[in-house]
C-alpha cells in the first residue's frame, strides 16, 4: 500500500476539536494519533485509515462505534518498556523499574526481562485484543537504547513473538536501535509490518515546552534507518511536532517520495 500525508493540526499542547480531512484529497492515506483524547473525542473521529488510540479503558462496544464511523484500522497503545504513574498497575511494577525516563517525570524504565512483567505484556494484549482492536502500536522498545544489554535484546524479540503466537499486527514506535539490530540479524518477528518515528524533522525542547527543527545530522540519521525499514518490508509511519509551514512542506515532500505516512501534531500529549 502507498503510504503517502494527511495534515491533522491541533493547538500546540492540546485541541479543542477533531481535526478535519480534507473532502478535496479522498486518495490520501488518513492516519491519526490519539494516544492522549477521551472517549468523546475519539468518537468523533471518522474515515481513517489507520488510527492509533489508547484504548485500554474503552470497552468492546466503544471500540465498535470507532469502527463504524468509517475507522479501517484500529490500533492500541501498549508501553512495553515503561510504567507510567497514572495506569492502575503501576504500583504492582514499582519493585521491577530499573531507571528514571528523561523528561517524563512520571515514568520509568521496566525490566522487561522479568517473567511477572512479561505476563502483564501478553495479557494486557490479550484484553485489548477481546475489545476488537486491529493491532498494537507497541511503545518504548526504546529500553534497548537506554540499557544495551543482550537480556534486553531478548526480551524484546520474545514480547513480539508473543504477539506473532497472538496473529496481532504491531506497529513499533522508536526503536531505532532495536529494529536495526533486527533487521541486521534478519530476525525480524513476523507481527512486525511497520515502524511509526517521531521527530524526524522536528525537535522538542523540554524545558521551555517548545519546538524546533532536527539538524542535518540527526535527520540523516533518521533517513537511512527508515530507508533500511522500507527496504525490509516494513511501511513507515511519522509523527512531527509543531512543524513550521515551510517544514510541513518539506515534510511532505519527502513522505510522498518515499510513500510513508505522516501524522502532524501540535501537542505532545496527542489528544
Amino acid at each position: 500500500m502507498k503510504w503517502i500525508i494527511t495534515i491533522l493540526i491541533g493547538l500546540l499542547f492540546g485541541t479543542s476539536g477533531a481535526p478535519e480531512i480534507p473532502d478535496n484529497t479522498p486518495d490520501l492515506m488518513k492516519y491519526g494519533v490519539f494516544i492522549g483524547a477521551d472517549e468523546d473525542m475519539l468518537y468523533s473521529l471518522k474515515d481513517y485509515d489507520v488510527l492509533i488510540v489508547d484504548a485500554e479503558n474503552l470497552t468492546e462496544q466503544g471500540v465498535d462505534k470507532i469502527h463504524k464511523n468509517g475507522n479501517k484500522q484500529i490500533y492500541s497503545y501498549l508501553n512495553i518498556g515503561s510504567v507510567e504513574e497514572f495506569r492502575s498497575y503501576y504500583d504492582d511494577f514499582l519493585s521491577l523499574t530499573i531507571g528514571e525516563y528523561e523528561n517524563w517525570n512520571d515514568e520509568k524504565w521496566v525490566d522487561i526481562s522479568s517473567e511477572e512483567w512479561q505476563k502483564h505484556i501478553s495479557e494486557t494484549a490479550d484484553r485489548l485484543i477481546k475489545k476488537g482492536i486491529d493491532g498494537i502500536f507497541a511503545d518504548n522498545s526504546d529500553i534497548y537504547y537506554c540499557f544495551h544489554e543482550p537480556k534486553i535484546y531478548d526480551s524484546l524479540i520474545e514480547i513480539f513473538n508473543t504477539f506473532s503466537e497472538k496473529n496481532i499486527k504491531v506497529i513499533v514506535n522508536g526503536g531505532d536501535v532495536f529494529i536495526s539490530e533486527a533487521i541486521e540479524s534478519v530476525s525480524i518477528p513476523a507481527c512486525i509490518y511497520a515502524v511509526n518515528q517521531e521527530s524526524v524533522f522536528t525537535s522538542t525542547n523540554f524545558d521551555e515546552r517548545t519546538f524546533g527543527e532536527n539538524n542535518s545530522e540527526v535527520r540523516d540519521y533518521y533517513f537511512e534507518y527508515l530507508d533500511a525499514c522500507a527496504d525490509n518490508g516494513l511501511d513507515v509511519f511519522l509523527i512531527e511536532y509543531g512543524a513550521s509551514d515551510n517544514l510541513t512542506a518539506e515534510i511532505t515532500a519527502y513522505c510522498k517520495k518515499n510513500e510513508f505516512a505522516c501524522y502532524f501534531a501540535k501537542s505532545l500529549a496527542l489528544d
